[in-house]
């Protein structure tokens, strides 16, 4: 395909292009970049070029644990899309066809043994999960399943679309009992919402006997928040009247993005609240405000059943795996278990609030 790689610093001279592509989500902005080197994760960016042109970037993150791995987007972060960002239009065979070249090209000049990509832009067809072009490239790769709600349609059909029983009624039952959704406006109130919204994280982790991830850390949450604020993130949180007849915070989420692709990055609730539907109402005015800052698409990081209420779609998006040496493509089941491990490790009580 005649294209260069080059690596190079993160500026904003790669992330102002990055705005305007096709591919533009908040994982490939500066902001994003600032929170994943707070969670001590080393960014890569490829610059892609045609002879004197620039052509787009690649954008992912790399670990070294005994091998050498270019990821993106980097495990145990929150970040959901990331990998190519192009300037210019590439077909999806072309793409594939850049993916190919750019792992050679991490072999090969930057001695790496495992690459890793996740791209939202290449989708699986959702009876068998296959991508012909993927198999014709010879690439190996696996379907990872998440949910994706698209924003562009009417408040109304948004509404109409939603379940019924477990969602609009749960809507309509938490307004009827006073409960309302309170947005961070400030940068000052951002470290009370955080310590909130972590316990409130804590007492669904109790509930499941799950540890969770490291960006769901009191650390990692402030860090997000305050990288991500203003352009790029809403912290959403409902309040009702407690036991005591005083306001309380019952439920809270935060939403990563902006126009384009956004993430359901993280939400909880207490569990003494959960009869009052504060969790219903809380994503359903989230999701009214990102359509109103022109966001497109909602991607839920998942496909946990609670989460088919709101009626997305399921979206089959390959994980391409590229190794130095074969028998890492028979290993990649133990590199992932390895991973979780040290995402545990990571999460480890002292980043826990006490």
């Amino acid at each position: 395909m005649n294209i260069s790689f080059k690596i190079v610093p993160p500026s904003t001279e790669c992330f102002s292009p990055m705005a305007r592509s096709e591919d533009r989500s908040c994982f490939f902005s500066a902001q994003w970049n600032t929170y994943l080197e707070q969670m001590g994760r080393r960014s890569i960016i490829v610059e892609l070029s045609r002879g004197e042109e620039k052509v787009g970037f690649f954008v992912g993150s790399q670990r070294h644990i005994g091998l050498r791995i270019v990821s993106a987007p980097s495990m145990g972060t929150g970040t959901y899309a990331q990998g190519l960002c192009l300037l210019q239009p590439f077909s999806e065979e072309e793409r594939i066809e850049l993916y190919v070249e750019l792992a050679q090209w991490f072999f090969k000049t930057h001695r790496a043994h495992y690459v890793q990509i996740c791209d939202f832009a290449l989708h699986l067809d959702a009876e068998t999960s296959r991508h012909p072009l993927l198999d014709a490239a010879g690439v190996h790769y696996q379907p990872r399943a998440t949910y994706h709600l698209p924003l562009n349609r009417t408040e109304e059909q948004l509404w109409a679309a939603m379940s019924q029983k477990s969602c609009r009624y749960s809507i309509s039952k938490a307004r009827r009992l006073g409960l309302e959704v309170r947005f961070v406006e400030k940068e000052e109130e951002i470290d009370a919402f955080c310590s909130r919204h972590r316990l409130h994280i804590e007492d669904v982790l109790r509930r499941k006997h799950n540890r969770g991830l490291p960006c769901q850390s009191l650390k990692y949450i402030s860090a997000l928040c305050h990288s991500l604020f203003p352009d790029f993130c809403i912290m959403a949180e409902v309040y009702g009247t407690g036991a005591d007849g005083k306001p309380c915070s019952m439920a809270s989420g935060i939403f990563a993005g902006k126009d384009g692709l956004c993430t359901y990055f993280t939400a909880a609730s207490f569990e003494q609240y959960m009869h009052l539907c504060p969790n219903e109402l809380l994503v359903w005015e989230s999701i009214r405000r990102l359509r109103q800052q022109g966001a497109t698409d909602l991607i839920f990081g998942g496909v946990a059943h609670y989460k088919k209420k709101y009626s997305p779609t399921y979206a089959f998006v390959p994980v391409l795996v590229f190794s130095r040496f074969r028998l890492l493509l028979d290993l990649r089941r133990r590199l992932k278990l390895l991973y979780k491990n040290l995402i545990h490790l990571a999460g480890s009580p002292k980043n826990k609030v006490s």
